[in-house]
């Protein structure tokens, strides 16, 4: 009967180290993190909200945050020069990508995006850029910041 006990408890706790490895860790739901980079730099981002769907598990995440321009007080603008090349790379390339440009709450604007790279404005000044990405998956936003001098 002792050893019965015993052969139960082994498999019950290899059941649930199976399940902690085979569930949990290799198939957790999250999406992409961009890299961010201008001239051999690499620009921090913020990820904002999403949501994805995983191979065994969907989820939707929702950051406290009140907007672009809230996200970008994670991070210190990055100094780039006038009219530099952005670059926004994904390990798993989205099926869209949209990025909006934000100066404050009254001059936001779309900026076009070629081979996903976008170039600096020309002129000086704090810049705020929400990148809007879409998979089958999902969907998220990343916001990062620069600063033209």
């Amino acid at each position: 009967m002792r050893a019965i006990k015993k052969f139960f408890t082994i498999i019950i706790v290899i059941g649930l180290i199976i399940t902690g490895l085979f569930i949990f860790v290799p198939f957790k739901s999250e999406p992409p993190t961009p890299t961010v980079t201008a001239g051999g730099t690499t620009i921090p981002t913020t990820e904002g909200s999403y949501c994805w769907d995983g191979l065994f598990s969907a989820q939707c995440v929702d950051k406290v945050y009140t907007g672009p321009l809230d996200m970008a007080k994670e991070h210190n603008p990055t100094v780039v020069s006038p009219n530099e090349e952005i670059k926004i790379d994904f390990k798993k390339e989205p099926k869209t990508i949209e990025v909006e440009q934000w100066i404050d709450n009254e001059n936001t604007g779309n900026i076009e995006v070629k081979t996903n790279s976008l170039l600096a404005p020309k002129e000086k000044g704090k810049y705020v850029y929400n990148v809007l990405a879409d998979w089958k998956q999902g969907d998220v936003n990343y916001v990062f910041s620069i600063e033209v001098k």
